[in-house]
């Protein structure tokens, strides 16, 4: 099937907001006195959530204290979210071209919708995306299917003709489940990496640069 619009995942895919995440979450540590994490270890499962990362510094916590600490990295994360952030280096080229073709494209992340929003307020892209689908948009979330339903929705494609990025096994079963075209963002943020190779994507980008290479072709 032919490829008329483009979906990404948000985090490790679309944007590189690892850093951002990193600071906010040491700054809790330093807040509730436990040590500092290092940036590669946090890396690895920014697309796990808010909730992995938390528990990444407080492996012992559970319920409400659990939850304090999350909320606190998420509001830190919230008011320091794009000091850092940026589109990964080399999609940028991809984006002009999806803009140059006038192919649509959008943004489906789990990421909830008021630290998405928060996020998009200050980055600029060529054309801005047709939509975008939050973790809360609907009562179900990746890997159902439906939020890309409504990314195609909005994106007036029918789902087949579109492609769908991501960096999580979930974002490829969700854009299989869905009839999409699914493509595995091997530069993001890939907590099983030896097993991604072997994911049920249609293509692999080892580096954005690929990607933008790709969109040329369509």
């Amino acid at each position: 099937m032919s490829i008329n619009c483009i979906l990404f995942d948000l985090d490790g895919t679309l944007l590189d907001t690892s850093y951002d995440f990193a600071y906010a979450l040491n700054q809790t540590c330093r807040a509730f006195n436990v040590p500092s994490l290092r940036y590669q270890d946090l890396r690895k499962i920014v697309s796990q959530g808010g909730l992995a990362m938390t528990k990444l510094a407080f492996p012992d916590m559970e319920g409400e204290p659990l939850e304090t600490r999350k909320q606190y990295f998420l509001n830190t994360y919230f008011e320091n979210i794009d000091h850092h952030t940026q589109i990964f280096p080399g999609l940028e080229t991809g984006l002009q071209t999806l803009a140059d073709k006038n192919i649509p494209w959008g943004i489906v992340t789990n990421k909830p919708t008021w630290l998405t929003e928060k996020l998009l307020q200050n980055m600029h892209f060529p054309t801005s995306p047709k939509a975008v689908v939050c973790g809360d948009t609907l009562n179900v979330n990746k890997p159902n299917p439906a939020p890309l339903h409504l990314a195609a929705e909005q994106c007036k494609t029918p789902s087949q003709n579109c492609l769908y990025i991501g960096d999580h096994l979930r974002d490829i079963e969700a854009g299989n489940r869905a009839g999409m075209q699914t493509a595995a963002a091997m530069f993001g943020y890939i907590l099983d990496a030896p097993n991604a190779p072997r994911w049920p994507a249609h293509h692999f980008f080892e580096t954005p640069y690929e990607i933008s290479q790709y969109f040329k072709t369509l």
